[in-house]
C-alpha cells in the first residue's frame, strides 16, 4: 500500500495537481503564467524576451519525441554519463547524511540537477576549462576527480 502511495506521490503530475491550489504572492495576486511550463522538442534560439520553453528530447516516460537527436550521442558516452549521474546521486546521499550528522560542515546536494553538471561537462572537450562549484560536482566526476 505504501509503495503505491509513494509512486503516485513521486509522479510529476501529482505535484502539478497539488500546487495548483496554492497561493503565491501577496494578497493571492500572482501571475500564474510564471509557474506554467511549456515544453518543446524544437531547439531554437530567440532574441525576444518571451518566456523560454523547456527543450526536451524525451518525454516523462523515456520515449524519444524528437527523432533527429536519437543516436546523436554514442552508446559508450551515454552509458558513462548515466553511471556518473548515478554515482553523483549516491555520493549526494552519503555526503548529505554526513553533513546532517555534523561530520562535515557544509554540503549542497545536486539532486535533480545531475544531468546539468554531467551533460555540460560531457558536451565540451576535456582540455576546456570548467569552474564547477556547489551543485556541479557531477562535472568534477566526469573529469575524473574521485569522490574521496
Amino acid at each position: 500500500m505504501q509503495l503505491s502511495i509513494l509512486k503516485s506521490l513521486s509522479h510529476p503530475r501529482h505535484f502539478l495537481k497539488c500546487t495548483s491550489s496554492r497561493s503565491f504572492g501577496a494578497m493571492g495576486e500572482v501571475n500564474k503564467e510564471m509557474f506554467e511550463h511549456k515544453f518543446t522538442n524544437d531547439l531554437e534560439f530567440r532574441s525576444q524576451f518571451d518566456k523560454l520553453k523547456c527543450f526536451r528530447v524525451m518525454d516523462e516516460d523515456g520515449n524519444i519525441i524528437n527523432k533527429k537527436f536519437e543516436g546523436s550521442i554514442d552508446d559508450n558516452t551515454m552509458q558513462r554519463m548515466f553511471r556518473t549521474m548515478v554515482m553523483m546521486n549516491e555520493a549526494d546521499i552519503v555526503y548529505n547524511q554526513a553533513q546532517r550528522q555534523s561530520r562535515i560542515s557544509f554540503y549542497m546536494t545536486q539532486l535533480g540537477e545531475e544531468a546539468a553538471g554531467v551533460g555540460s561537462a560531457a558536451a565540451i572537450k576535456d582540455v576546456d576549462m570548467i569552474f564547477p562549484q556547489y551543485r556541479e560536482a557531477g562535472a568534477f566526476l566526469w573529469r575524473g576527480f574521485s569522490i574521496q
